[in-house]
């Protein structure tokens, strides 16, 4: 039915439209922006807009984006980041709470009408509507995930979603930052239908005509308010929830979960399990009041400034383009086609994301069956995405027909770029190289995924060096968020511009660096490693080791990494550090002994800890046998061992930034936290440096030194900055 408004409304962030039966539909269309935010104007206009459509003969309200992709994206993260006072952030989050209590408490039924993302306080948005409409299109996801931002929902979540699909989905929403989508919001309650892309809008209205007419048959909405309404739920579900001791129970194992998983450093998670459980015994009206207050302390903290900084980076890193020296910017040339070279785990990751992602794949090993296990990766891949409905199998199959194999060079001729993923050797490298070039266009991007060997070194071996770029790809490719795009001197500008266009099609947050042994993210935790093992041989005990860098916030611990990576490729990694810069890696004997041992860790079931059935056990005694102190450990403390480690990190960042490899501590800062898990309540080691103070890190580098190795002289960027009274980020100490 045509759509006409009665009178202009004088708002910017929404357009109404009443009809003749007196169903209105507000779409909101935040000006300036790409996506809808719940901003500072979007709110302020929410009060207008509801006196408007109370004046109205309106009989229903039909919300919907005017977007062409998202509905609401989530709060305005620049306006949380002006908040000065936890007194200011618990007004803001009031402001929000308010605004979205006058969508409630309309007299009239209201529909959300949701295609694409809606996310924290868009999600928030629609909780407070009557009924729920999404698509069914792969984009529509659902999420609250304020916790990665070191905060918690403000807008009433925190309340209404567990009153609307209970405590414990809602807690593993909220804890986690789930995305849910469209098919699964369904059966959890989240929603009330699901539709195809195209009949968003018609459903939407014709929904709130019929809630429109029972109402008015009814005297009253036929729907209970989402701050009411219960899927239906196991007995067990209901007695956990519905009992004092239940809901106990309940939060006591969310809280043990939480204790585990992120430790101390995360207050955020801790106080939106507080705020769910208030949700029951509690008002609706109390449990408002604690989020808020919660929400206020949270937006002052150091760990949400430090992840919104992570925020800000990263985004802005997604789209920046590549700008050659003069300032111009550089447009990538198109990619269709990529060629990989091996079928390992590497390059099956690699081809296997690219598929995912629409590019044609032809993937190269020396014979048909070790090709075709990046055949077979991909099937597993697809099939849990199958599995988990994100696709559905018609789209496997699409993806599985973007990929082929091959122990020859035939397909490669139409490659726009080649990966290689072969072993780190570079005669290995070299050869490939050669052959790639043989049978593809001058203007093919040739990539090497090493993770240490020089690029300028690999391109040597190159007709047409230009074309030549690092691609280090971190394992699991497909879930590890980073890309380091290695540069040479000669590699063209627009070659750089491809590999990050082709990197972030791919879904990666992509920096770029300079040549050199390492890079940036391998050369900073081979300074890192190095450490681990001259701790180690020193005497203390691999789980001391491990459990002092877990609490300083790394995931996992250093032994257990060295586990995973291979003793083979750490002291390959190590062999290289060492030839490129000397005494500053010191390897003691007992570490050649040690990575001489047969050892390979995970590979082999032999590391620093056991390998039963693939499964990691208890720590191997014997890995003590050839030490100096054999089994009678004695760890320094917690402290000591957390120092040394870091330390040696953020001194190697440091002079990388210092020799240009780097671009920035931005840059740095970014690919330590998503490629090497350096601890994002920390900022990063820049960032983390800022906060010590620069003065203080070159004094405590130098009582390493002075104690332990003079690896530890510091770097001559952070002894200068600190004479400078300056810092990483501006300003000064």
């Amino acid at each position: 039915m045509t759509m006409t408004a009665s009178k202009p409304l004088a708002l910017e962030a929404f357009k109404l439209d009443i009809d003749a039966d007196g169903i209105a539909v507000v779409t909101i269309d935040l000006p300036g922006e790409k996506v809808n935010l719940l901003s500072e104007k979007l709110m302020s206009e929410m009060e207008p807009l509801m006196l408007r459509l109370t004046e109205e003969d309106v009989k229903a309200v039909v919300f919907i984006s005017g977007k062409p992709e998202g509905f609401i994206a989530g709060a305005d993260v620049k306006m949380l980041a002006r908040v000065r006072t936890a007194e200011e952030g618990e007004a803001l989050s009031k402001a929000g709470q308010d605004a979205l209590n006058r969508i409630e408490d309309l007299t009239v039924p209201t529909v959300c009408a949701i295609h694409g993302a809606a996310m924290g306080g868009g999600l928030e948005f629609a909780l407070a509507c009557r009924y729920r409409i999404v698509t069914s299109d792969a984009s529509t996801q659902l999420s609250l995930p304020e916790v990665q931002l070191g905060l918690i929902p403000g807008a009433g979540g925190t309340q209404r979603l567990p009153r609307l699909i209970g405590m414990e989905p809602a807690i593993n929403m909220i804890l986690n930052g789930s995305k849910i989508r469209a098919d699964k919001a369904r059966k959890m309650g989240l929603v009330h239908e699901v539709v195809p892309k195209e009949l968003l809008r018609d459903r939407a209205v014709r929904a709130a005509r019929q809630l429109a007419r029972a109402t008015a048959d009814l005297g009253h909405i036929p729907i209970k308010p989402a701050s009411a309404k219960r899927p239906a739920r196991t007995l067990g579900a209901l007695m956990l929830q519905a009992t004092v001791p239940g809901r106990a129970l309940m939060y006591n194992t969310a809280l043990k979960t939480l204790k585990k998983k992120v430790g101390n450093h995360y207050p955020a998670p801790y106080m939106a399990l507080a705020s769910i459980y208030h949700s029951r015994g509690h008002s609706f009206e109390e449990g408002l009041a604690l989020e808020a207050e919660s929400f206020g302390k949270l937006t002052v903290s150091d760990v949400a400034r430090q992840l919104q900084n992570i925020f800000f980076a990263s985004t802005e890193m997604k789209s920046e383009p590549w700008r050659a020296k003069d300032g111009s910017v550089v447009k990538p040339h198109a990619v269709a086609k990529i060629g990989v070279l091996g079928g390992g785990l590497m390059g099956g990751g690699i081809a296997t994301l690219s598929a995912d992602k629409g590019y044609r794949i032809r993937v190269k090993d020396r014979d048909i069956a070790s090709a075709s296990k990046a055949a077979a990766y991909a099937d597993k891949f697809f099939s849990e995405k199958v599995k988990k409905r994100h696709i559905r199998p018609y789209e496997k199959d699409m993806a599985m027909g973007l990929l082929s194999v091959t122990d020859q060079y035939t397909g490669f001729k139409t490659c726009d770029m080649v990966i290689e993923a072969v072993f780190e050797d570079m005669a290995l490298k070299h050869k490939v190289l050669a052959d790639v070039e043989a049978v593809t266009r001058p203007d093919c991007v040739f990539a090497s995924n090493t993770s240490g060997l020089p690029i300028t070194k690999i391109a040597e071996g190159s007709k047409h060096p230009e074309t030549v770029v690092g691609m280090h790809y971190f394992s699991p490719v497909e879930k590890m968020p980073l890309l380091e795009v290695i540069v040479t001197e000669k590699t063209a500008d627009w070659v750089t511009a491809t590999a990050l266009a082709v990197g972030r099609k791919q879904g990666k947050t992509c920096i770029v660096v300079g040549d050199g042994p390492g890079f940036y993210t391998t050369r900073a935790l081979a300074a890192m490693m190095n450490e681990t093992i001259r701790v180690f041989v020193e005497g203390a005990s691999v789980e001391g080791i491990d459990q002092a860098m877990r609490d300083f916030g790394f995931p996992v611990g250093p032994m257990t990494l060295i586990d995973e990576v291979g003793f083979d490729v750490a002291k390959k990694v190590l062999v290289t550090m060492v030839e490129a810069f000397g005494h500053r890696f010191p390897v003691t004997d007992e570490a050649i002994l040690l990575f001489e041992s047969g050892r390979l860790g995970r590979k082999n079931g032999r590391g620093f800890y056991t390998y039963e059935g693939g499964k990691k056990g208890e720590v191997d005694l014997t890995v003590y046998d050839q030490m100096p102190y054999g089994r009678k450990r004695q760890d320094p403390s917690p402290k000591v061992i957390q120092d040394r480690l870091a330390y040696a990190f953020m001194n190697e960042a440091a002079m990388i930034l210092e020799e240009g490899v780097l671009r920035s501590p931005r840059d740095g800062d970014i690919g330590a936290i998503f490629g090497l898990g350096f601890p994002p309540f920390l900022g990063g080691p820049f960032r983390h440096m800022d906060t010590i103070g620069i003065a203080n890190v070159v004094n405590r580098l130098r009582d390493l030194k002075q104690s332990f190795s003079k690896s530890f002289e510091p770097a001559k960027l952070l002894v200068q900055m600190a004479e400078e009274g300056k810092t990483f980020y501006g300003g000064s100490n």
